[in-house]
């Protein structure tokens, strides 16, 4: 699929032969680092290339790495990896410009989707006119409650909050958040957010 490596940045072994092992189902190489420093010291400079940084690591996180990344190689396709319930550290991470964010443990097909996007990212056709048009006439088909409650997505919040702040069930909360995902052709939250933040509005 490509000549890069896919990099793994984690600080657990076990963890990065998995994820070395899975991709090599794609046909994709990898190169493994245990820290953030040790990925830095290495990593590509003006090109694109992918990696999978975890954000909890010894010393420097993927989070506090990830800007140093970014100014380093613009086209740089960071994936965060975060544990369960850090979605608002995962959205700061889109913010400081992550490609996707994946959550522990993992879906081994929603991963393997992800990174395949992020590999085949740099080779779009598709200008940015293109899909902010896009973007913004999918977010007209919401109704005003899938409106707020994309909103609140936008924040990072959770179902159990998005419910609360708009006082209606879980269920529903949940229910709306798959409309806007639905409405938005979006495959995961990760991904509607990295559309969201790239287009000018």
């Amino acid at each position: 699929m490509t000549q890069r490596p896919v990099y793994i940045v984690d600080d657990e072994p076990e963890i990065r032969s998995a994820l070395s092992l899975l991709l090599s189902t794609l046909g994709v190489e990898t190169e493994e680092y245990a820290s953030a420093e040790g990925f830095y010291e290495n990593a590509p400079s003006n090109e694109p290339y992918c990696v999978l940084l975890d954000n909890r690591l010894p010393g420097l996180s993927g989070v506090d790495l990830l800007p140093r990344l970014v100014e380093r190689s613009s086209s740089a396709c960071v994936i965060l990896m975060t544990g369960h319930g850090d979605v608002p550290t995962a959205v700061k991470a889109m913010k400081l410009g992550a490609y996707h964010f994946v959550e522990k443990p993992f879906d081994p097909e929603a991963l393997l989707a992800v990174v395949e996007e992020a590999l085949n990212h740099s080779q779009r056709e598709a200008g940015p006119g293109a899909e902010a048009q896009k973007f913004r006439e999918r977010r007209a088909t919401l109704t005003e409650r899938e409106a707020e409650v994309f909103a609140l997505l936008m924040e990072g919040l959770p179902s159990k909050v998005v419910a609360a702040r708009l006082d209606i069930s879980a269920r529903t909360a949940e229910h709306h958040r798959a409309a806007v995902l639905r409405k938005f052709e979006a495959k995961s939250l990760s991904a509607l957010l990295r559309v969201a933040l790239s287009v000018k509005n």
